[in-house]
C-alpha cells in the first residue's frame, strides 16, 4: 500500500483539530438536496426506506439532511473528530443514523450489498490517488444491484497538489466505475454548485448493474 499521509487516520484528525478542514461547506450540499427533489434517487415510501451510505462524511451535514428526509443513513469517517460532532448533531436534530470511525477501504466487507444510494463528495479527491480504483471497488461492493452512486466530483482541473483535494478527471472516473460494473446515467455541471466550486465539480450518477 502507498505510504501517502492521507492513508493515516492521524493525518485527518490533525486537519480537523487544527481547523484546516477547508472541504467543509458548513451546511447540507444543495446538489444532494436537489437529487431528492427531482427524483434522481429512490425516495422514502410508506413501505420502503432507502438506505444511504456517506463515505468520508466529515461533519455530516448531508447525513443529517437525509436522515431528516426519512432515509436510513450510514455515515463513515476515518477520524473520530467529525464523527463525534455528527453524533451530537444527530441528537440535537432528533434523528437516528448509524456512524462509524472506520477506514473507508474496510467498508466493502462490512456493508456488502447494503445501500440503495451512495453519496460521494470529497472522499474520492481526498484519498491517495493511487487507491482510487480500489475505492470504486469498495463502492461496488456496498451498493445494492440497481443502486445509485451519486458522485459530486471535485476539483475538475489539472492542478498538481501535494495535499487534498487532489485533481479529478471525468474520463478516468467513468472508466473506473464502468470497469467495476456501473453504468453512467448522467454527467453535468450542476447549476446549484457551491459558488466557490461552480464549474469545477461534476455530478455523475452511476447505477450498479444487476
Amino acid at each position: 500500500m502507498s505510504e501517502h499521509l492521507v492513508n493515516s487516520a492521524e493525518y485527518w484528525t490533525e486537519r480537523y483539530t487544527s481547523g484546516t478542514s477547508s472541504w467543509d461547506i458548513g451546511h447540507e450540499t444543495a446538489v444532494f438536496v436537489t437529487l431528492r427533489q427531482n427524483d434522481s434517487i429512490p425516495l422514502p415510501q410508506p413501505t420502503y426506506t432507502p438506505h444511504v451510505f456517506i463515505p468520508g462524511c466529515g461533519f455530516g451535514h448531508d447525513a443529517i439532511g437525509y436522515a431528516k428526509a426519512g432515509y436510513t443513513v450510514t455515515a463513515l469517517d476515518f477520524s473520530p473528530v467529525p464523527i463525534e460532532y455528527l453524533q451530537n448533531e444527530a441528537k440535537q436534530h432528533q434523528v437516528e443514523l448509524y456512524t462509524a470511525t472506520q477506514d473507508v477501504f474496510a467498508a466493502g466487507e462490512m456493508f456488502e450489498n447494503q445501500f440503495d444510494v451512495v453519496l460521494e463528495y470529497t472522499c474520492y479527491c481526498a484519498i491517495d490517488p493511487a487507491r482510487r480504483e480500489e475505492y470504486v471497488s469498495v463502492l461496488q461492493q456496498v451498493t445494492k444491484p440497481n443502486g445509485i452512486v451519486a458522485g459530486l466530483f471535485f476539483p475538475m482541473d489539472d492542478v498538481v497538489r501535494n495535499a487534498p483535494p487532489f485533481s479529478v478527471n471525468e474520463d478516468e472516473i467513468r472508466s473506473q466505475f464502468e470497469q467495476h460494473g456501473f453504468v453512467l446515467l448522467s454527467s453535468e455541471f450542476p447549476p446549484d454548485s457551491h459558488p466557490a466550486r461552480a464549474g469545477r465539480e461534476k455530478l455523475m450518477l452511476f447505477q450498479k448493474k444487476v
